[in-house]
This record gives structure tokens, sequence and C-alpha cells, in this order.
């Protein structure tokens, strides 16, 4: 066993260094920073201030001159300035000395009980402490080829060590007490503002309720006087006629043909004028209301105003967790996970989240917050460079636990998703809801699928077979179309039964590969040189051809434009096959397209690409407008022949799915 490594440390001790350092040579005490200052002489010794004094009282009084003094060291005589001893010079360097020792640690070094003279020493290895005279013991042989230090010094460092976490600790005390204040005063700010809030909404109330309660007693009071004026309007009309009649009684001042005709009035109206003694008006006042049923109501709409939301979460104990690899271009989403200060996951949500994303080169860039509502949320963004970025989190405005974090972003983009489901040679894919239609023209069959590889049924008809059948469209509900290149033909088959409900051969049909159906259920059929269009009864309308090349490829575009794609590149033609422009799918050389498809609700277009020099199979995204996005390279599962390309709708907007010919699969590609 090898011998340990012994540390070779020089130990001072303090005594001895203050006597030898900091002790006046005259009176033999140890200087300080009161009484007995150190004054540096010209003859660069140091002498106390006491000291100094005294021998200057001693030159006064044997009448000596007391303008200078003789160095009690090396006897050299020196001049005084003029304000006295009190004015020579500090000795700096001792003062700093002094210093130091005031400011170090006194830690008390513990001894071998055997060998009480010597330091002890430690081992960093086995944190172990022995005395040299010791080491050979059983105990500590086994420090060999560990480094080994005197005691001292070791404490010495832990000390420091200990001095410095210590001293980082507090800071960190102080910043978190600082932290804790901010935050009980933006809670008292937060609750004033909520308090103010209420108490406005209920002002409000008050005041729309006392609104209409003054409406409703100025409606009393409008009727009652109404009814008040008619009554009080009849009275003095009735007293008036009696003052009248007794005036006339006392008088006796009516003629007899006078009284006749009072007389017949009066038996006319059948000696009761109502309309005169009967009130004109009513006392009637209801106030239609349903006192219960408002009282029921104006208490359930008050209960349900206000709900108080508060949340347990504590951001140091939630994380952020990624959920797929980030690429360019398409949108990645990380999983932010909340938790109690106990660790303790949440299930309820409501907590403010900012969230964004920095990195060399770029600007800030805000990240969209989707809340779950179980205590997770979904933090997504899109770049479209390549590189490491950091991704920071807070809630309340504190960071997440593992905020900021590292997200490397790369230009590969693999498949999201496979169809797990037996497939030989298939050619074309369609989506109608939660299922697949799938062209599997190897098996003579149409397979219906749900996404996760649950056979729905197998449709198979006369014009599935052959191993022929290249172009699937959806004609309309549980109506299917499919073009066999054999047979020259298309044929609407239901999608119940297998049975054929219509068929069309035409003539001038060659080589036809694809099909499509437009929105006003027009049928495109993609020959080797033309583009045929047909009515839904299978008339043809017109036929066009683009310039120079041969077609591959057809699907219908935006507002039933016609995309046409050919060994070139890929066109676009309006509803008529009027040239509109071409389309970039990728670099200056020319481009062999063998499937396309555009998406209704962001207009991007996809088109599966082989290029002319490398013969590499990839998915080229684009602009409607005629502008190149980016390459699909399918990194990890390449693409060997994208013959077919089905956009997602409602949830899956965003996704491509692919049918490789060559590899039997159907993929799903993100491009947003």
């Amino acid at each position: 066993m090898g011998s340990s490594h012994l540390v070779e440390t020089v130990n001072i001790n303090l005594e001895d260094f203050s006597e030898a350092f900091l002790t006046c040579s005259t009176c033999l005490y140890q200087y300080d920073q009161d009484e007995r200052k150190a004054k540096l002489l010209p003859c660069s010794h140091s002498v106390c201030l006491v000291c100094l004094q005294q021998l200057l009282q001693v030159q006064q009084n044997a009448n000596a001159p007391s303008s200078c003094l003789r160095c009690p060291m090396c006897r050299e005589v020196f001049a005084l300035p003029q304000g006295g001893i009190h004015l020579l010079p500090a000795a700096f360097m001792i003062n700093q000395l002094l210093d130091v020792m005031n400011k170090q640690r006194k830690d008390v070094v513990p001894h071998c009980a055997l060998h009480p003279d010597d330091n002890m020493l430690y081992c960093e290895g086995c944190d172990l402490v022995f005395c040299q005279h010791c080491q050979q013991t059983a105990t500590n042989k086994k420090c060999s080829q560990h480094t080994v230090i005197p005691l001292a010094i070791a404490l010495k460092r832990m000390s420091e060590i200990m001095l410095y976490r210590t001293k980082n600790r507090l800071k960190s005390l102080e910043q978190a007490q600082t932290a804790i204040n901010e935050e009980i005063r933006l809670l008292d700010e937060n609750a004033d503002t909520i308090v103010d809030q209420i108490n406005s909404t209920f002002q409000e109330v008050s005041h729309i309720i006392e609104a209409r309660r003054r409406e409703l007693l100025e409606s009393v009071r409008v009727r009652r006087d109404d009814k008040r004026k008619v009554l009080r309007d009849q009275v003095e009309t009735l007293s008036d006629e009696t003052k009248r009649l007794e005036k006339e009684l006392e008088t006796g001042a009516l003629d007899v043909r006078e009284l006749g005709r009072k007389i017949r009035e009066w038996e006319g109206n059948g000696g009761d004028d109502r309309m005169n003694i009967e009130p004109r008006e009513n006392a009637f006042l209801r106030l239609n209301n349903d006192t219960k049923q408002l009282i029921q109501d104006v208490s359930s709409c008050v209960g349900s105003f206000g709900g108080l939301s508060a949340s347990t979460t504590f951001p140091g104990t939630s994380t952020i967790d990624q959920t797929e690899p980030s690429t360019t271009h398409t949108e990645s989403t990380f999983r932010v996970n909340t938790a109690d200060v106990n660790g303790k996951p949440r299930n309820t949500g409501g907590d403010p989240i900012s969230a964004w994303l920095e990195g060399d080169g770029i600007e800030k860039v805000q990240c969209s917050v989707k809340d779950n509502e179980n205590g997770s949320y979904d933090v997504t963004f899109r770049v479209r460079d390549a590189g490491d970025y950091n991704l920071h989190v807070k809630i309340f405005g504190r960071p997440v636990k593992n905020s900021p974090f590292l997200v490397s972003v790369i230009d590969h983009h693999s498949p999201k998703w496979q169809l797990a489901v037996e497939l030989k040679q298939p050619t074309r894919v369609c989506l109608d809801g939660p299922e697949f239609y799938v062209l599997d023209t190897g098996n003579n069959r149409i397979r219906v699928v749900k996404d996760n590889g649950d056979v729905v049924s197998d449709i198979t008809s006369p014009c599935l077979e052959g191993g022929s059948a290249v172009g699937m469209a959806m004609v309309e509900k549980e109506r299917i179309a499919v073009l066999n290149w054999k047979q020259k033909s298309v044929s609407i088959i239901d999608t119940k039964r297998g049975e054929i409900v219509r068929k069309m051969v035409h003539a001038e049909l060659q080589a036809p590969m694809d099909l499509a159906v437009d929105r006003r259920g027009r049928l495109l059929v993609a020959d080797v040189e033309k583009v045929f269009v047909f009515d839904p009864q299978f008339q043809l309308l017109f036929s066009f051809a683009p310039k120079n090349n041969h077609i591959t490829c057809l699907n219908v575009g935006l507002n039933d434009d016609i995309m046409v794609g050919t060994n070139q590149g890929l066109q676009l033609f309006d509803g008529a096959g009027r040239f509109l422009r071409e389309i970039p799918v990728g670099s200056s050389r020319p481009m062999l397209v063998e499937s396309c498809a555009v998406c209704p609700s962001t207009g991007r277009i996809m088109a599966g690409v082989v290029d002319s020099k490398t013969r590499r199979p990839q998915l080229a995204v684009a602009l409607y407008k005629g502008q190149f996005v980016f390459h699909i390279d399918s990194f990890g599962s390449r693409l060997r022949r994208p013959s077919g390309l089905s956009m997602g709708s409602g949830h899956r907007v965003g996704q491509c799915f692919v049918v490789d010919h060559a590899c039997h699969t159907v993929r799903m590609y993100k491009f947003l």
C-alpha cells in the first residue's frame, strides 16, 4: 500500500507573529488603534504614541529643546513637526496588519492526546482527522494515495467556505424577504382592486334598482293624479249644479216652460243621471309583480356573481416538459405541469402564465398558452431557423423550476404518426370524419380504417380489380369515385355495399393517373397530356393541357381552381382551365411532382416532389399565392414514393396524411 500524499504548508503562530511585528520595541506593548498608535519615524523605525510622549516629557524635564527627538532604536536625532508628535505619519503597514489580525477567526485546533505538541492532519478523501505519528494504525492506513493537509489549514478553508456560503445564504434570504414583501404588496394591491370592483359593481346595481324604484313611484303618482283630477272635476261640476238648483229653489224664478223641460229631461234619463252622479273614475290601482320570483331571481344573480379565484400553484415546484422534438416552421408544444408548495400536482387551471422564447439573433418571441383546465398548460411557438433557444415560463411573474428551458430546434421533420394497418402498394387516401379511406391498390380494395388502426370495413368492387385503381375521391355521402387506368374508366361506387352506381369509359383517355372532384361535383381526370373536366352526369365539359410538360397528378385548389403536377413542377389553373401561375416547390432545378393538395383553412399547398438531381423524395410546403416555405425531409423514416396526399380539417388542421406507395404505409406530417 502506498503512502499518503502529504501537502507541506507553512503554519504561522499568531502570538509569535504579533510579538515580532505588532509590538512596540520600546515598551513591549502591542500596538492598537487608540492610545498606542504606531508612528513612523524618519529613520523608518516604528514607536507607539505613548512612548514618544514619554520621551518628549523626559526631554522637556531636562530643559532640552523640544523641537527634536532621538530614536530609541537607532539613536538618530530627527526634527518634530510643528504640530507635535501627533503629526508624525502613521505606520501604515502595521495598521494594515492590525486590521488583518482583528478580522481573523480564532479557530480552536484540536491536538492528538498522545502527541499534544504535533499538529493533527486531515485526509480530504476519507474526511478523516488523525495524528501523523499515529498514521500507521489500521484506521488511518486507508488514507493512502489521498491528499492530506494540516487540520488547521482544513479548518481555515472550511471556515472560509462556510463564511462564503453563509454570506450567500444571507443574501438569498434578503432577496427572498424582498420578494415576499413584494408579493404581499401585490396581494394587498390585488385585493384592494377587487374590493373596488365589487363596490363599483354593487353600486351600479344599486343605482339600477334605485332608478327602477323611482320610475315605479313616479308611475304611481302620475296615475293617481290623473284619476284624482277626473274625480275632482266631477265633484266641482256636481257642486256647481247643486248650488244652481238651490238658488233656483230659493228664488222660485223658474217659468212653466223651463220646469217642463227639466222634468222631461230627467224622465228621459230614467230619473237616474249615472254619468253625473256616479264617479267617472275608480280607485283601482295594482302593482303587477311576482315579488317571490323577483327575490329568487335577484338572489340567484347576486349569488352567482363574482366567484373569487385563487391558486395554490408554487412556481418553484412547477416544471416544463418537452412533449415532442421541436422542428423549424412547425408548431412546437411544451407542457407546463403545475404543483403546490409541497410538490403535489394540481388539477385545476386558471393561473396567469406568461411564456416567451429567446435566442441569438432573434427578437423575443411570445408564446401562446392553452389552459388544459387540469393543472397543465400547453405552451406553443413556431420559429423558422434551427438552433438553441431558451424558453422562459413564469407563473405570477416568477419563473418555474427549470426556466429557462433549453430548446434545440432542428430542421429535420419526422412523421408524427403512422397508420397501423396492413396495406399493399396503396395509392390514395381520403378523410371522412374520424375514418380514413385508403385505396389499397395491391389488394384490390378500399380499406376503411380508424386512426387507431381498427379496420371498419373493406370495400371491394369490379372497378378495383387488376391492381390498376390509381385515383379516388369522395363524391358525396356514402359515394366515392374510383379511377382505373387499365379499364380507362371512372366509377361511382356505394361505400356500404361496394356496388357500382355509375360508370364512365371515355375514348379520349389514354393512361389516366389521377382523379379529383370539386365543390360543384365536377370530375377532374388527369391523363398523360390533358386534364379532362366532366360534369356530375359524366358529360365532357372541356379539356386543357399544360405546355411542354407531362402530367403526373392533379387536385382541386381554392375556389375550385385546378392544381396540376407535372414532371417539371406544379401549375395552377382556374376553374375554366386557364393558366394562372407556377407554384414554386423548391430550388431552381425541375421537380417531379407526384402528388399535391391544399389546406382550405390555411391556404398552404403540400406537394410530394422528387428532386431531378438527387432523386430524393420529399414534401414541399408553399403558399397558395406562390411563395415556397420549406421542405419536409422525412428524417428517420424516409419517403420513397409519396403517391397521395390528404389534408386534415377541424382538429386536424396543420396535418398532412401521405400515402407512400413503395413503403406500403400512410404517415402523418405536420406543416404548421
